[in-house]
């Protein structure tokens, strides 16, 4: 059979037209992808941050295990929302740019625990396992109408129990303050109770009465001012929180963290926490969409 050498320049020509249209189709492809990620990325990146933690003021919620660096303690990261709506328990990042001494960009991540009107109050009370005193967080929320706490236990709604702080052993060694033979945190007296108008209610825990001092919060901001914020590390020995330099205003609140990263500070934490970082972003996302159709 005769062979026509057009015949092989056209399937030389077909092969090369078919090759650089898969190539189109791919870069193609390619771009619509990137312009999708590009997209999504903008708009997380309007809702969201990922943020590293640095130092020990969270532990052991935070950083158990850092690195020492010669800028600071790293371990853990965490992906936070960009909102000013808080609730109890929230692990917040707050804003003290330009405070005092730490002038500058400067942020701060700590447990969100009272709102304006709440009244708290740090004092050591017989509630550890075998009746040790120990500090105790107490707070009623804005609206309870009650004088006297009874102390109900590790469920106690007033006289909270902690179990994300570092432990109450190590805290109740910070140096107390006696008024009226209760014995109330030092820094937390010096800041909310000492020169402070107070209101006195009684705490019986077993058996025991004592007259406890709340400060209410926001009852020292003027008229104008926004809405205040109280908040802690988990750390409490080892914290800079409102307990140092007072309550905040609330939008000072730079969001709250959705997520934490364990060990995503480096590759000397963990050699595939970016998988998590990756997975976690994603997961976001997937959320955001989510809830994006079901109040469609």
């Amino acid at each position: 059979m005769k062979e026509y050498p057009y015949s092989a320049l056209y399937l030389e020509e077909n092969k090369s037209k078919i090759a650089t249209r898969l190539f189109i189709i791919f870069v193609y492809i390619l771009l619509v992808f990137y312009a999708i990620v590009f997209s999504i990325n903008i708009a997380f990146n309007t809702a969201y941050r990922y943020i590293i933690v640095e130092g020990s003021s969270m532990q052991p919620t935070l950083n158990p295990d850092p690195i020492l660096t010669s800028d600071g303690e790293y371990q853990d990261s965490v992906y936070i929302r960009l909102t000013q709506d808080v609730d109890y328990n929230d692990i917040i990042i707050v804003d003290r740019s330009g405070d005092g001494e730490n002038a500058g960009d400067y942020t701060v991540i700590k447990r969100a625990l009272a709102f304006e009107g709440d009244k708290i109050s740090i004092v050591k009370l017989p509630v550890g396992d075998n009746g040790e005193y120990e500090y105790r967080f107490l707070r009623i929320k804005n609206g309870d109408n009650i004088s006297t706490i009874v102390y109900q236990g590790q469920d106690d709604e007033y006289i909270i129990y902690e179990d994300y702080i570092i432990g109450y052993e190590k805290w109740s060694e910070n140096y107390p303050i006696s008024l009226n033979n209760v014995d109330y945190e030092g820094i937390f007296y010096g800041a909310f109770i000492e020169e402070k108008e107070t209101e006195t209610h009684n705490v019986v825990v077993n058996g025991q009465v004592f007259p406890v001092e709340f400060f209410t919060v926001g009852s020292n901001k003027a008229e104008n001012e926004p809405e205040q914020i109280f908040f802690m590390g988990d750390n409490r020995i080892n914290s800079l929180d409102s307990r140092w330099y007072g309550t905040m205003d609330i939008d000072k609140v730079i969001g709250k963290v959705i997520t934490v990263v364990h060990n995503g500070y480096s590759i000397f934490n963990s050699a595939f926490s970016w998988i998590e970082k990756v997975w976690d972003y994603f997961v976001i996302i997937w959320n955001e969409i989510i809830e994006y159709f079901s109040v469609l």
